[in-house]
This record gives C-alpha cells, structure tokens and sequence, in this order.
C-alpha cells in the first residue's frame, strides 16, 4: 500500500471525500473508516484480512477475559497467541533452512508487526488497569486496521486511538494546515529523496564492493543512510496527517535524528514510537533501572537485541542492535565525561557511529564489513570514469540537510508534531514539494514494509 502509488491516491481521495461529504455520526464514522481500512488492506493481498480478523477476534474475547480475571497465565497465554503469527511469518522460513529443510518462501504480510505490536501493547495495558477492554468489535477493527498505520506504523497506542474514538480532535485551519505540511513533507521525502537516492544506492551496492574507493563506499552508506530516513519518516508523517484529517492525533516518530549529539539521543528521535514501545513494555517490565546499574545496563543489551531480532533474521541485524545498544551502556557509564565534550565533536562521533552501524542493516556480514573496510582503509583515488555515482548522492544529501535544518514541522514536549510557523521553511517546503512532483524517482517499496 504505497501511499504515493496513483491508485492508493485515487482511492485516498475517494475516502475522504465520502468522509466528509457523508456527515456521519460517531458511531458510522467508526464503522466506515474501519471497513475502509480493510479495502485499502485488500487492495494489497486480500488473504491477508483473515490475520486482521484473527488479531480482531482475539483482541474482542481475550481482553475481556484479561480485564475479568487479573491473571498473568491469561495475560502470557493471550500475549502468545497475538505473537504466533509474527513469528511464523518472520522466523519459520528461518528454522526451516537450519534443518537443511527448503524454505517455504514466506512474504511477511504488509504491517503484521505493527499492528502485533500495538495489540500486545492494548493487553498489557488492560492487565494494568490502565484502560478498560474496549466493547465494541469495530472500535477493536478500527484500532488493528486503522489504515493511515497499517503498512508501516507508527505503532498505536489504544489509549490514544480509543481517547481519540469518543473525543475526535475537531478539524480547524490550524491542524488542517499541520496536516498537509506534514503529507507534503513526506512526499518530498520519498518523492525526491529516498526514492531517488536509494536507486544510485541500490546501482553502488549491485556493481560491487570489492572495488570501490573510500570517497565511493562513504557516500553509498551515506546515501542509504539519507534513503531508509527519508522513507520510513515519509510514510510516517504522511500517516500522521491523513489521521489528523480524521479527527486522530498520533504522536511524532521522527524528531530530525540526524540531529542528534548521542544515540541514547538518536532513539529519542528516530522510530519513536518503537522506542518508547520497548521501554514501556519491554525495559521497564524487566526491572528497568530500579535493580542496579549493571542490571540495567543488561537490560538495555537485551532490549536491542530483540529489537534487532523484531527487524529481522541474520548476524546483520544482531550486529547492528548490539552496537546500539552498546553505545548506550557506554554513554550511561561515561556521561559526566561525555557531557563535556564539544556538542560538534559528539554530534560527529553520533553520526559516525549511526552510520557504520547501518552498514549492518543494510548489507549481509560479510559485505559490510568489506565496505566499512574500504569506508576506513580504502584507496583515496578518484576516477573520472568510476562506475559508482558519487556527486549526484552527495548533491541528493543536500536535501537532507536541508529537511534538518529547515525543520518543516516540529515536536512538541508531549511528542506531537506541531506547525513550524516560519514563512520561510513553509516556502522551501513548497519548492521542494513543486520539485518532487517533477523529479520524482523510479517509486520504490517502503523500506520498512520488509518489518
């Protein structure tokens, strides 16, 4: 479900033409957007509505036992089920080929662990007493299929989806405006950048790594660094305004990370609603910081780790979460010294840090340690005929740099994004809006409907 596909647009327009020409009540309102959500998540592979069925069903009969009877074995049994088909889809092909089984060729089905995700979340909170199970079937429909989130997050909370049921945010020109700065937002972001950036990217890494100079293996890693930002922030700010449209106030999940002088820094800003995800269900119910520091520090380990297994299967990925979570321990236990470093000097130690690590993310072990080699130990020569693009990556970085220093909305204390109000960000964003609509890229699969 591509949001910048011409049929999703087409069928995006019809939606909310019907939603506003209609003057339905709250009650209809929930029904039609539900049962629409479920059309735009036909469109894609309609099979795939009986795991939006199954995690309805279970989150209608299984809350309510949760709410009923306080009991932890009801709470981890029902936990099992909402994660049974995650797992399978994710993992199964997996265990099949350790067996020196043939892989079954599973397509994890689109946004499966997002809405997993949110519905684990709704359980917990249920067995804490922090929200009532919801009665109603739609209501529970709307919260797994709520189609703005469905392929690629952010994660919801029910709390809020639920809040926002009975008390929808009254449209006025002020978050009409915030949302089509953010839908703006995110088409130059897939549009102009990722979608673009991530061809010569995709053109580097195919040609080969073997051969290539450190100029040439920094601006590829460089470039995909600009390419999975842009992407997934796309889809989520345009996510986040198609909801404010319908009355939904979902939180920020970009915070401009690329600005960030830490990466405890970084996972305030980047995947926010991930992050916050795993401290609330994940750290804080293994004890947090409450039982010592080094049990702490052994949370936080863990807490990447299956934050990397939640991304996918390989040393890759593994690799990648231990590095960040890593970085954290070593931020905690150096942060008076840390402190007083240089903001740029950190900045710049953030950055290298993030951006090595996406090597892991991006590329098999193998290969990227062969480009983190060549990024660190390569050759320094420069050939006019070099069959890796390199200036046309870094000029395509410009763009990054000026989403963050522009800063086309910004997020509040609480974690909304909120109007930017300078006329002259405004102007650029328009202009850059004007440029993705004419020198858009051969369209791309979102980078994160692979998760």
């Amino acid at each position: 479900m591509l949001f910048t596909n011409n049929i999703t647009l087409i069928m995006i327009g019809i939606f909310f033409a019907l939603y506003f020409i209609l003057r339905l009540n709250a009650a209809q309102r929930s029904s039609f957007i539900a049962l629409s959500s479920l059309l735009f998540y036909a469109s894609w592979y309609p099979p795939a509505l009986f795991l939006l069925f199954y995690h309805t069903l279970l989150g209608y009969y299984a809350s309510r036992t949760i709410a009923k009877n306080k009991s932890k074995l009801k709470l981890f049994a029902t936990l099992v089920l909402a994660l049974l088909p995650l797992l399978f889809f994710k993992y199964f092909d997996f265990f099949l080929v350790q067996f020196d089984l043939e892989a079954l060729g599973l397509v994890l089905p689109l946004g499966l662990s997002f809405y997993t995700f949110s519905m684990l979340g709704y359980y917990v909170d249920i067995y804490k007493r922090e929200i009532p199970a919801e009665q109603s079937f739609i209501q529970i429909l709307l919260f797994v299929a709520f189609w703005p989130h469905l392929a690629a997050g952010p994660i919801l909370r029910a709390k809020n989806i639920f809040s926002d049921i009975l008390h929808r945010q009254k449209l006025s020109l002020e978050l009409i405006t915030l949302a089509a700065v953010l839908i703006a937002a995110g088409l130059v972001k897939k549009l102009l950048l990722a979608d673009n950036i991530g061809a010569y990217v995709n053109w580097n890494i195919s040609y080969g790594i073997e051969n290539m100079s450190m100029l040439e293996a920094w601006a590829t890693i460089l470039g995909f660094s600009a390419q999975i930002y842009a992407d997934f922030s796309a889809y989520s700010d345009m996510a986040i305004g198609f909801a404010l449209l319908m009355g939904f106030r979902l939180p920020a999940n970009f915070n401009y990370p690329y600005r960030a002088s830490s990466i405890t820094d970084f996972w305030h800003r980047w995947h926010i609603s991930l992050s916050t995800w795993f401290r609330d269900y994940l750290y804080i119910p293994l004890g947090g910081s409450k039982n010592g520091i080094m049990r702490a520090y052994v949370n936080i380990m863990i807490v990447f780790i299956v934050s990397a297994m939640w991304h996918g299967v390989g040393l890759g990925f593994l690799i990648w979460g231990i590095i960040h979570g890593a970085m954290l321990v070593l931020e905690k236990i150096f942060s008076r010294h840390y402190a007083k470093t240089p903001l740029f000097l950190r900045w710049f130690v953030t950055m290298t840090i993030v951006v090595v690590a996406w090597s892991f993310f991006r590329l098999d072990y193998a290969d990227a340690s062969l480009l983190i080699q060549k990024m660190f130990a390569g050759t320094l020569s420069f050939e006019d005929d070099s069959p890796y693009y390199i200036a046309v990556l870094f000029f395509l970085l410009s763009i990054l740099v000026l989403d963050h220093l522009c800063r086309f909305y910004k997020v509040s204390k609480e974690g909304f994004a909120i109007l930017n109000v300078s006329s002259a960000t405004l102007f650029v964003l328009a202009l850059l809006l004007c440029c993705a609509l004419t020198f858009s890229g051969d369209p791309l699969p979102f980078i994160y409907f692979e998760f």
